[in-house]
């Protein structure tokens, strides 16, 4: 499986809103609220059904002057764990705008 290939959403259990910059997530299966810095934000934000892995960092090496390599292993990497932390959950397919 390409993981760069797939479309990260928000997990049904996570609740999240993006203030000033920075995202602001209550995960409901543990209690927790976490927030993001401002890189972490916009992955999350651009994490919402339609947009692919290699899409979000494409985005993210564009917008933060980072090499596109650079961005697609560090967006990889966080997307990861916010799918261990049940943040977002990842889908073979896009969803329909």
């Amino acid at each position: 499986m390409n993981i760069s290939k797939m479309y990260p959403k928000p997990h049904p259990q996570t609740a999240g809103r993006v203030i000033d910059g920075e995202a602001v997530l209550i995960l409901a299966d543990s209690s927790e609220v976490n927030v993001l810095n401002q890189v972490g934000s916009r992955i999350f934000e651009l994490s919402n059904g339609t947009n692919s892995i290699e899409d979000i960092a494409r985005l993210i090496a564009n917008e933060y002057e980072v090499t596109t390599e650079q961005a697609d292993s560090d967006v990889r990497e966080f997307i990861l764990q916010l799918v261990d932390q049940k943040v977002v959950i990842l889908e073979e397919t896009a969803e329909e705008q």
